[in-house]
């Protein structure tokens, strides 16, 4: 059965990856008062950190359903008989949900694995589960292979203002003043334990605390050799500089990638933010 592997914008596909038979992207949206960008088609990750350089509170939203519709019909007249969508996760956006309404609308058969995740890990299980299809693997065996390295990843998340986070809901202001004064540096993650939803994993007094603290833990469930990590950051290039040579230092067999916080999620944490990924690569 001819299928086309989906993900959505929160991978960082429009900024990484060129052309790919087979794979195909829908933008989630960037929304700027009454206005709405499709991420990374109308509005670049450099522009949004712009935007929140300069105080805007923005927010995100999902694909419209009919975008989504769009794309699952013009993959059904491609040919395609079936579509698996690796989505960013359904703790953190409705995206799923609405790509099974719009499977329906579409009349396609319609298969989904959740990362618990977005960003690196999202696009590199579709990679992989691109390759695999085109190997003749079937969708069960895919899943197989792709649940091993989701039960083997998690994502970091270190906030720098906490002020960012209380405008936008996600923090009391008396816990983000306190949090400021105290000069404390939440680290929040996600991953396949707390179903993609983001969850406090700690709190230190200074950044390079917490990164030394991230640091810590992945040596101790075993990051190294047959590992990709990912560190990110939000126009915050000392930081990410430090915490690449760290890296280094610490995973010296683990493979290494670097660039911008995609903006689904730099919107959400702020400017001077960064973000870790592990995940065990897929043993095919």
């Amino acid at each position: 059965m001819k299928t086309a592997v989906v993900v959505d914008s929160g991978s960082n596909y429009y900024n990484e990856v060129d052309r790919k038979e087979g794979l195909f992207a829908i933008p989630l949206q960037i929304i700027d008062g009454d206005h709405a960008y499709l991420e990374s088609v109308e509005i670049s990750i450099d522009e949004v950190n712009q935007k929140l350089a300069a105080g805007k509170l923005l927010q995100t939203s999902l694909p419209s359903l009919g975008k989504i519709e769009e794309l699952f019909t013009e993959i059904k007249e491609m040919g395609y008989e079936q579509i698996l969508a690796v989505p960013i996760t359904s703790g953190i956006s409705g995206t799923i949900n609405a790509m099974v309404t719009a499977a329906q609308f579409a009349d396609i058969k319609f298969e989904y694995i959740d990362c618990f995740t977005a960003a690196r890990i999202e696009l590199d299980l579709a990679l992989t589960a691109r390759d695999l299809l085109d190997e003749g693997k079937s969708i069960e065996a895919i899943r197989e292979i792709l649940d091993d390295s989701i039960k083997n990843s998690d994502t970091y998340i270190i906030p720098d203002d906490l002020k960012h986070l209380s405008r936008g809901g996600r923090l009391s202001p008396l816990a983000a003043t306190l949090g400021g004064f105290l000069k404390i540096k939440p680290i929040l993650h996600l991953n396949h334990t707390t179903n993609g939803v983001i969850d406090p994993f700690g709190k230190v007094r200074t950044m390079s605390k917490a990164i030394d603290t991230v640091i810590a833990h992945m040596q101790d469930v075993g990051v190294g050799a047959g590992y990709t990590i990912t560190i990110v950051d939000v126009d915050a290039p000392e930081a990410l500089e430090t915490t690449i040579e760290k890296l280094k230092t610490a995973f010296p067999e683990a493979k290494l990638h670097t660039g911008p916080l995609i903006s689904t999620v730099s919107v959400h944490v702020g400017i001077g933010s960064v973000a870790f990924q592990y995940m065990k690569n897929p043993i095919i």
